[in-house]
């Protein structure tokens, strides 16, 4: 039997529902399969390091992310990673436009469920409680948003110890770290699935800088920037420009994750030995902000570090309250070393080396004449220290134990070689002094040895009692004079204010083996000090004069003689008088 035919009507009203609903059904499918289409579409905008103890979130870490674009994005496939482990999203989930997603461990999938839509991963990654990265990339391994958190973003001590979360406060600005993100200041402790409580305007006003260069060979340099930069901007070869006639390089590339850093080929080689000069312009950041004109640093090829190369330079061990030891290296010789080839040891009582600890996992090069400072916090040395340069301080975990009175540190490279060696002693401190805590002891001449008392002394005041990471307050590089035995300067001042605190007399000699004595006297021919006893000198060196007298008293402002006498057991004997100056401000 032949089946009748629908009316005309209700079959068009049926083909129009068939139609609707596949087209419908096209739509979901469309962004089901699409890729974010440009980095910054899709941001971490939260976190959750340290969930315990907990304030109002479950006690379990979380991700949150953003979908700051004005596409659906299907997750299906991402990755989110710690730098080391990922978690991989296996389902599909449609993250909408403008709408928030939890990513947490599978476990706590249920409890973050009631703050927001969440999804629990398989080998979600663990979020380290100090610092580490956090990375979401695409199935394809594109990155489109990582940051590299640090406790110090909490700027705040007792959050920073658990239970509350870091928040983004700009998402305008998603390439700025520690300037655009601080703990929550929600009740709950964090805001997961919703607008964020620091949500506000933190524009970006900083130009991209160029920190530093690495060099894994010699025809290649990684530059290192203090933000993420603009991938097309930074692949500008004309852009980059080398010292010592290399020029341009061949290729320019931001590098992944973080992308504060681009990789160049160089078009010829470095050269071992060479100091170069990078120079940078019109680099721009994710914001549009550009490079000054004057941009650059220093780059060559690392050699290994040699016994006396590096030096121990400054040390503050009896820090002020709430402060924090710190140790300055110098490089007085002439090679680039990457700090992964140094490590800093203490010595026990037996002489034992104590806990090796590397420098630097990273690749950072000390060049000749720089210092290099070693510290726990940086911040602390930061804000009590202005004129310390962030680029030059390196944070380590742990320092070697350093006493308050006396302690023992030691400088290795790789191969086990011992490079530097400070036994101190608080007694090296100025008597002057009316409290030795928080005053740095500084080291005054770099080619006299470390272990020389009279080559170290108190920072000045003028100077913070500090200098940590640039030239120290009572530094000196005056050699000794035509003369055997010469005075610098003739006119010293004791008051610690940094300038001629101190009188030096420098001396070299044609062979070894002279004993002698130095003895100086007022004007009247008394002594008044006794400040070296027939003991054997060396071919060369110093010996200090504070302008204290035997009792350790600050003698009285005038002019006093200095006599020395020297003697070699063949009879040969020399004798000299100098004179100087004592004098007040």
């Amino acid at each position: 039997m032949r089946r009748p035919a629908l009316p005309s009507l209700v079959f068009t009203l049926y083909m129009n529902l068939i139609q609707a609903l596949a087209f419908c059904f096209a739509c979901m499918l469309v962004p089901l399969f699409s890729t974010a289409q440009s980095r910054y579409d899709v941001l971490i905008t939260e976190c959750l390091p340290d969930p315990a103890p907990a304030v109002g979130l479950p006690e379990s870490s979380f991700i949150e992310l953003q979908n700051h674009s004005a596409h659906d994005y299907n997750l299906r496939h991402w990755k989110i990673s710690n730098g080391s482990s990922s978690a991989t999203i296996k389902t599909d989930y449609l993250l909408k436009a403008d709408s928030f997603l939890i990513l947490c461990s599978v476990s706590s999938a249920a409890a973050y469920s009631l703050f927001g839509p969440s999804l629990g991963l398989s080998g979600f990654p663990s979020l380290n409680n100090e610092s580490g990265y956090i990375i979401l990339s695409t199935e394809t391994g594109s990155v489109i948003h990582a940051i590299h958190y640090n406790q110090t973003w909490y700027e705040n001590e007792l959050k920073a110890r658990g239970g509350w979360s870091l928040e983004m406060a700009d998402l305008s600005s998603p390439c700025t770290g520690r300037e655009n993100w601080t703990a929550s200041v929600s009740a709950a402790g964090g805001t997961p699935g919703k607008k964020n409580s620091v949500a506000g305007q933190h524009p970006d006003g900083q130009a991209p800088s160029l920190l530093r260069a690495i060099a894994p060979d010699s025809l290649d340099l990684i530059l290192l920037f203090d933000e993420p930069v603009d991938s097309l901007s930074a692949s500008s070869l004309s852009d980059y420009q080398v010292s010592e006639g290399i020029g341009s390089p061949d290729s320019a590339m931001a590098l992944p994750p973080l992308f504060d850093r681009v990789g160049i080929r160089l078009q010829k080689p470095m050269v071992p030995g060479k100091i170069y000069t990078v120079s940078v312009q019109q680099i721009l950041d994710c914001s549009g902000q550009e490079t000054s004109i004057r941009n650059g640093c220093k780059a060559g090829l690392p050699q290994k570090s040699k016994s006396g190369d590096i030096i121990f330079n400054e040390i503050l061990f009896n820090p002020p309250p709430y402060g924090y030891d710190y140790l300055e290296l110098f490089n007085r010789g002439p090679h680039i070393i990457h700090c992964d080839d140094l490590f800093l040891a203490g010595r026990d009582i037996n002489g034992h080396l104590k806990d090796p600890v590397r420098l630097a996992t990273d690749d950072l090069a000390f060049f000749p004449g720089e210092y290099l400072l070693l510290t726990e916090n940086a911040d602390w040395v930061l804000q009590h220290y202005p004129m310390a340069g962030a680029d030059r301080i390196l944070s380590l975990s742990a320092l070697p134990s350093l006493p308050d009175d006396q302690g023992n540190v030691v400088l290795l490279n790789a191969s086990g070689e011992l490079l530097d060696e400070l036994a101190y002693d608080h007694h090296w401190h100025s008597p002057l002094l009316s409290g030795e805590s928080g005053v740095s002891l500084e080291r005054i001449r770099s080619d006299l040895p470390t272990s020389l008392a009279s080559n170290w002394t108190s920072a000045a005041e003028t100077a913070g009692f500090g200098t940590p990471g640039y030239k120290n307050s009572e530094s000196s590089a005056d050699p000794a004079g035509t003369d055997f035995i010469s005075v610098e300067p003739k006119v010293f001042s004791p008051d610690m204010d940094g300038y001629r605190d101190f009188c030096f007399i420098q001396y070299h000699l044609p062979a070894a083996g002279f004993i002698g004595s130095i003895s100086i006297y007022d004007i009247y021919g008394r002594m008044v000090r006794k400040l070296v006893n027939n003991i054997l000198w060396g071919t060369g060196g110093s010996f200090r004069w504070e302008g204290l007298d035997d009792q350790q008293n600050l003698l009285p402002k005038g002019h006093y003689i200095i006599v020395a006498e020297l003697f070699l057991p063949d009879g040969t004997v020399k004798k000299k008088k100098l004179v100087c100056v004592l004098a007040g401000r």
